[in-house]
């Protein structure tokens, strides 16, 4: 529970009493629950009440994504009624636990895994987040307008509240009262209990675990892969909870991206040379199309044909026709026939002389990259939301198969690994086969094999791995370096 508004009374002998907005009373009593197995890894499924924009969702999760660790993060598509019985139409706790429950039930969502749910409604003892006594792994988050408080936008102190409440539980679960670590004096430290709410923002911009509860959390048994998780979004925060971040560099969004696409986008931003970075933008336009007609296909049930070497003009009408009907992402075609991608690709690359001057280029350069800028933001729910993963090894253990393999996201060559944990056979999810590529969405409950379209397997050309995606027939292009080569068997 993170306490917004009335009084914190600290009684001694790991006692403490808290007064809410409305005068109800809440005692903690220094206890030993019974500690539930804490595993090393975390799952959690985010919920979030309707009038809530999706997109704002989708930036919690991506903050995780981005900062990969023991915590993975997933949510639900769809928003929640919530019943609003409270004072001025506020949520009563019980209201918010109840939903989540239900939820819980409805999704055959285990025990172990957290449920969070994200709200924009005021509730009954205006906190800005609760976890639910005697289950603490199910809670909420308000996420507002923070403005008065800190120029972090709101995903973010909600992804910072998901925390505190991921947090609380382990501490409970692990028989040492949740209230006990938090500070009354602020001292710049996450567990800082901030009364005076514009304490806020400088807990924010701080980012640390002071010298008393980081070795307390650890004592505690929490891991230090979680710890260093943590830390690394509570540094991502902080870049945004500053009055000067206007002046820091952006994170690129390309990061939680698949590899063939965010490799693409990552060459084009590190380019100085206008002509380099026209031909390499056209180039991140080619794959963008080309990733999302395929995988999109897959997630369909649909096995495209794909002819041998392809034109860009090709790719477009395809991803046309594959969208014709669909309630989402038409924009993507609309935008790409607007603006003349492929007519420009052609009348600048293709079919027509190439300028003596690189500075020629800078004005195509700035206007594919508006144009690309358009097309990512009506693609980024899928490109976020959908991930490229390669299945290494499948064994029992314990009485559930474990999944290890290879995370194909972000730019970086050296792919993450992930680990997975099944309570069925992986082939009842679609898993069947070892050092194929698989697509699969956040939740991680279901795979499309996108082999034999996309491939990570030694490049002939340089004899690394690589990742390879068709160009029609038994030729692939490697994303990374752009050799063009040949493999067994056709697409």
């Amino acid at each position: 529970m993170v306490y917004q508004g009335g009084a914190l009374h600290w009684l001694g002998s790991g006692r403490v009493a808290l007064t809410g907005a409305t005068g109800v009373v809440l005692s903690i009593e220094n206890h030993t629950m019974k500690r539930k197995s804490q595993g090393t890894n975390f799952k959690v499924v985010l919920c979030f009440e309707r009038g809530l924009d999706e997109r704002d969702v989708r930036d919690v999760v991506t903050l995780f994504e981005w900062h990969p660790g023991p915590v993975s993060v997933s949510n639900i598509s769809r928003p929640l009624e919530l019943r609003k019985r409270g004072p001025k139409g506020t949520l009563l706790w019980a209201d918010a636990f109840a939903a989540i429950q239900s939820l819980r039930e409805s999704e055959g969502i285990p025990a172990e895994s957290f449920v969070q749910l994200l709200t924009t409604t005021n509730n009954e003892n205006n906190w800005y987040a609760a976890t639910e006594e005697g289950h603490m792994r199910n809670g909420f988050c308000h996420l507002g307008d923070f403005k008065w408080a800190t120029s972090a936008p709101s995903s973010a102190v909600a992804a910072h509240y998901l925390l505190t409440n991921l947090f609380d539980a382990l501490v409970e679960e692990a028989g040492v009262p949740w209230l006990s670590l938090y500070h009354e004096v602020s001292r710049g430290c996450f567990y800082d209990f901030c009364e005076d709410k514009k304490e806020v923002a400088f807990k924010l911009r701080t980012a640390d675990l002071c010298s008393d509860c980081l070795p307390r959390l650890q004592s505690i048994g929490i891991p230090n892969e979680f710890l260093s998780q943590t830390i690394r979004i509570m540094e991502a925060i902080r870049r945004q909870a500053l009055n000067t971040k206007q002046f820091l560099p952006s994170e690129a969004s390309f990061h939680a991206w698949p590899f063939p696409v965010a490799i693409t986008r990552h060459k084009a931003v590190q380019a100085t040379n206008q002509l380099l970075r026209f031909m390499l933008l056209l180039d991140h336009f080619d794959s963008l199309v080309r990733y999302f007609y395929i995988a999109h296909e897959v997630v369909e049930g649909r096995s495209p044909v794909i002819q041998e070497r392809p034109s860009l003009g090709w790719w477009v009408n395809q991803l046309a026709r594959s969208l014709r009907g669909a309630d989402h992402f038409r924009e993507v075609v609309a935008i790409a026939q607007q603006e003349r991608v492929v007519s420009i690709r052609n009348e600048r690359r293709g079919h027509g002389w190439m300028s003596a001057s690189d500075d020629a280029y800078s004005g195509d350069a700035k206007n594919l990259e508006r144009v690309l800028d358009e097309i990512e933001q009506e693609l980024r729910p899928f490109l976020e939301n959908y991930r490229l993963i390669v299945p290494r090894q499948f064994r029992l253990q314990e009485g559930s198969f474990v999944v290890e393999g290879d995370h194909l996201m972000g730019s970086n060559i050296l792919h993450p690994p992930f680990k997975l944990q099944l309570d069925s056979d992986p082939r009842s999810v679609g898993l069947v086969q070892e050092n194929q590529v698989y697509l699969t969405d956040s939740n991680m409950k279901r795979f499309h094999k996108i082999a034999p379209y996309i491939q990570y397997v030694l490049c002939p050309t340089c004899n690394h791995p690589r990742v390879l995606i068709t160009n029609g027939g038994s030729q692939f292009i490697d994303v990374f370096m752009g050799h063009l080569v040949q493999l067994g068997g056709n697409c």
